[in-house]
């Protein structure tokens, strides 16, 4: 197919955004067919090297999204959880996460979602996070806006982390990297703690019902998606250190008012 975008390569124009924007949407729309159709049914569980399960799920949604990508944007690049990096260094990017809560999945909990971003010049300039089970779906290009559905979601305007909602990834990760002393200053000082995991916490916080997510470990194509939707809802994210970036290993996403005081938070409890 020609690129509907008129652009290729690293030479793509802002007008790109929203293009790629509804082609991730229909790529969802492939990979919502295919989770919905096995959710709650018999699978073939494997696990891998590090210790996370995957299933042919997993693999024939990125093989799915990998294919459409390649028929529509031949020259653009491709990175997916289960089968890594393909394409020109310098060209967007489309970075994939075909089930983001496997584990979720595997058991017939619903919160589950194909995460599909397009990163471009360093940036994430698209996010589409789409839970089928949840019967919802968030998206966001760079400079906004954030939708949650087709309707524009921004982030809160909590001021004061004693009157803010946290969300916390796994304890036992934090526990795993030394940040439970961490997650115990924030359960401390916030109004209240959640645990709601993976993808949701940070879509939570650029639909303004939630107000900073922390977690301590996470991949790129964890966080590519929610990270531009988060930012395109007037919010901030950032690693655990401060650096502006879906590739450090962790993150805080926040309405970006309660961003700083989470970062002294998480470098005094080193």
């Amino acid at each position: 197919m020609n690129d509907p975008a008129g652009a290729s390569g690293s030479d793509a124009p802002n007008g790109s955004f929203a293009a790629w924007r509804d082609v991730a949407h229909e790529l969802a729309d492939l990979a919502d067919e295919l989770t919905l159709g096995a959710f709650r049914g018999h699978l073939d569980v494997r696990t891998k090297a590090d210790g996370t399960w995957v299933t042919e799920v997993d693999e024939t949604v990125e093989r799915t999204l990998r294919e459409g990508i390649r028929d529509r944007f031949p020259d653009h690049a491709f990175l997916g959880e289960e089968d890594g990096r393909q394409g020109p260094a310098d060209a967007p990017t489309w970075i994939v996460d075909p089930i983001d809560g496997t584990s979720n999945f595997v058991r017939g909990n619903p919160i589950f979602a194909t995460c599909i971003a397009v990163q471009w010049r360093g940036r994430e300039v698209v996010g589409v996070v789409s839970a089928p089970a949840l019967r919802t779906r968030w998206d966001g290009i760079a400079g906004g806006p954030a939708r949650q559905d087709g309707r524009e979601v921004r982030v809160s305007d909590v001021a004061d982390l004693a009157s803010a909602e946290v969300a916390l990834g796994g304890l036992d990760v934090f526990a795993a990297h030394d940040r439970l002393p961490l997650a115990e200053a924030l359960a401390g000082r916030a109004w209240r703690v959640r645990g709601y995991g993976d993808f949701w916490q940070h879509c939570l916080v650029a639909a303004g019902s939630t107000d900073v997510a922390v977690e301590a470990e996470v991949a790129l194509w964890d966080l590519a998606a929610v990270k531009c939707i988060v930012e395109a809802a007037g919010g901030t994210f950032t690693d655990l250190t401060g650096a502006v970036t879906a590739d450090g290993g962790s993150a805080v996403a926040s309405n970006g008012r309660l961003h700083d005081e989470v970062l002294a938070l998480a470098a005094g409890t080193r």
